[in-house]
């Protein structure tokens, strides 16, 4: 496989598991995670994490999961099952990735509901993750809206320059690639400050000749994916 750059070759060596990547407490993380590590003090032991796609959200449920031994299950997984599956589940804690899922028209949001009431009845701890406000994630049923509108929320904001580093370097070892200093400094100070963008430059760094070691190299990277290389 190669990429546009002629002759260059792009190995496909295996990824590192994201979920054994050590926390990131930086910028926007550090609020977050400082409300996680807070989880025996939730009011009504509950908490939504709030973040766009691509921000961590997932890493951070899951890190929390295995602080608290909660089990985890996505939202569309809880729209599928039958109520009363999920009342007869047994565990600890709770930590229910992707809220926001779409339930089905017929039965709304009844499963996370039922999750809900679940954990409130046996005084158990429950995160929940999704996009935008916890109000917004499900229409129906009214309790449910109630519920989440209720729910304390820690949001993900955009990252900074110092988190937006970290991610972008972290997100290039996962590629075997190693980026020097001026480079991850040039390309922060110039490339699009979201979550989605440091996916999609370190993707564009394994495609790029010379992989951004140089800051000719990380130029390319950027006039590549039409952001102003400044």
């Amino acid at each position: 496989m190669t990429s546009g750059d002629r002759g260059q070759l792009l190995l496909d060596f295996p990824r590192i598991d994201a979920d054994q990547r050590p926390l990131i407490e930086a910028g926007p993380y550090r609020t977050v995670v400082a409300a996680l590590r807070r989880w025996r003090e939730w009011p009504g032991g509950q908490l939504a994490v709030s973040g766009e796609a691509f921000s961590g959200r997932t890493r951070l449920l899951r890190w929390w999961a295995g602080e608290a031994g909660a089990a985890v299950v996505s939202g569309a997984a809880l729209a599928r099952a039958p109520i009363d599956e999920i009342s007869s589940l047994s565990f600890s804690a709770l930590a229910v990735d992707d809220a926001d899922a779409p339930a089905p028209k017929d039965t709304g949001g009844m499963g996370l509901l039922a999750a809900l009431n679940l954990c409130r009845d046996r005084g158990l701890p429950v995160l929940l993750a999704g996009a935008g406000e916890p109000v917004s994630w499900q229409k129906a049923p009214p309790d449910l809206v109630s519920r989440l509108r209720a729910m304390p929320v820690a949001h993900l904001d955009a990252p900074d320059d110092e988190s937006l580093s970290l991610r972008l370097r972290e997100e290039c070892a996962l590629r075997r690639l190693i980026l020097p200093d001026e480079s991850v400094a040039y390309l922060i100070k110039r490339m699009e400050h979201s979550w989605h963008a440091i996916g999609v430059v370190a993707d564009q760094i394994e495609r790029t000749k010379g992989r951004a070691e140089t800051i000719p190299s990380a130029r390319a990277v950027l006039v590549a994916l039409g952001m102003d290389p400044g």
